[in-house]
């Protein structure tokens, strides 16, 4: 099953908010909801603006979920999906489509995700297709009452007899409250459970650290001592934590490992944390940075890790060992979250010499033009979170992938 089940645009709702919307992903982790959230420029996820963009999960349609939900239960439906099975997956494309013909769309998230809870109580007839074949099934299965069952015993095969069958199938699928869909027939066969009530249930797939590490035991072209096995592994740990890990999927020692980075404080830095990994052959590095962004959670507001997300945006492509040293410093630079476009930048720069100037001056093309030449002169550059500077008007720090040592202090070009 796809990992990726929605993706949708989240903005602040206010009349520029197109301007800072962005598109989320969904299952994803509170770092990704929160790195959302800081891009669209929205305070409270409870009252934000989203729209479902792409939906990658059969039989689940935008009108089924409706406009700006609770996103918090929305990633708990992404995640419940990724968790069925193939008969799951069946039966709760039946229930999907009970729900339709019982109920009006939208429906409730907390409706949807006890479906997900409630897909193994239907009953599955695969590669039945209609109720003629239904009540053929009925029938070979001796599943029919005995009048019904000495009655098509009687009769020859037949027109009559495949009209009786239909007819006992469309009889069966009424009395049971059954539905036809693109794989076959599913009635409910058990109770329905609430096992979800709105708000009772953790929204997100991993625990909250700094870094966290899926642990695999690597391959060695030995199916006696490949296997499966996977633990989590929260950075920064204890030679104990790690050990633990180690054991759980069954390897004698870290080099018998591979490491993936599936969640961090700082989103855009997983390929780099997996990229230290495997180039140093080891956890220090990644383990390193960890420590240093747990130091940060109990220095840094918001509004510093926004500035540092910012600065990481505009690098370029840092290693860990660049992030790392992005980490100081931060004062030396200024971000401004209210500019978003380059005709906001030419905005703030003008009005701060003529105040009175008109608004509808910068809603045009030459506005923009300005803007952008006046980012390039000022070495600035606008990023998903707001303008970001330095305070001193000097060039922003860009790291090239090939580049370990120091930055190429240099302008960004703009298009």
């Amino acid at each position: 099953m796809d990992k990726e089940i929605f993706e949708v645009e989240v903005s602040n709702g206010s009349s520029e908010g197109y301007q800072t919307s962005t598109v989320l992903t969904m299952p994803c982790t509170q770092a990704e909801l929160c790195d959302a959230l800081q891009k669209a420029r929205v305070q409270d996820v409870k009252t934000c603006r989203n729209e479902l963009t792409r939906i990658r999960y059969p039989g689940i349609t935008a009108d089924m979920i409706g406009r700006n939900v609770d996103l918090l239960e929305l990633n708990l439906l992404a995640l419940r999906l990724t968790m069925l099975g193939e008969d799951d997956r069946m039966g709760l494309d039946g229930l999907l489509q009970i729900e339709k013909e019982n109920h009006t769309a939208p429906f409730p998230l907390s409706r949807l995700i006890n479906l997900t809870f409630n897909a193994d109580i239907c009953l599955l007839a695969p590669q039945v297709s209609d109720t003629q074949e239904l009540g053929a099934l009925l029938y070979e299965s001796e599943m029919l009452s005995d009048e019904a069952m000495a009655l098509a015993d009687t009769m020859e095969d037949s027109d009559f007899r495949e009209r009786l069958l239909e007819l006992l199938g469309e009889q069966h699928q009424e009395e049971h409250g059954g539905v036809f869909t693109s794989w076959g027939y599913a009635e409910p066969g058990g109770d329905f459970k609430e096992v979800y009530r709105k708000g009772e249930m953790f929204c997100f797939s991993r625990p909250s650290a700094p870094v966290v590490l899926e642990v695999s035991k690597g391959f060695f072209s030995d199916p006696s001592y490949d296997n499966d096995k996977t633990a989590i592994l929260n950075l920064p740990a204890s030679d104990a934590d790690i050990w633990r890990a180690v054991g759980e999927v069954d390897a004698a020692s870290l080099e018998e490992c591979a490491f993936r980075c599936i969640d961090c404080e700082i989103p855009a830095l997983r390929d780099a944390i997996d990229n230290a990994i495997d180039q140093e052959g080891g956890i220090d590095m990644a383990s390193e940075f960890a420590k240093a962004l747990a130091q940060k959670q109990r220095a840094w507001e918001e509004t510093d890790w926004i500035k540092y997300k910012a600065l990481l945006s505009v690098a370029g492509h840092p290693s860990l060992q660049d992030a790392l040293q992005l980490m100081h410093g931060l004062d030396d630079y200024d971000l401004r979250p209210e500019v978003a476009e380059t005709w906001d930048y030419a905005a703030a720069v003008l009005r701060e010499k003529y105040p009175d100037l008109p608004e509808e001056l910068f809603q045009t093309p030459q506005a923009a033009m300005v803007g952008r030449q006046m980012l390039e002169e000022n070495h600035a550059v606008i990023t998903d979170y707001g303008l970001l500077r330095r305070r001193d008007s000097g060039q922003l720090p860009v790291f090239r992938q090939e580049q370990t040592d120091a930055p190429a202090w240099g302008g960004m070009e703009m298009t």
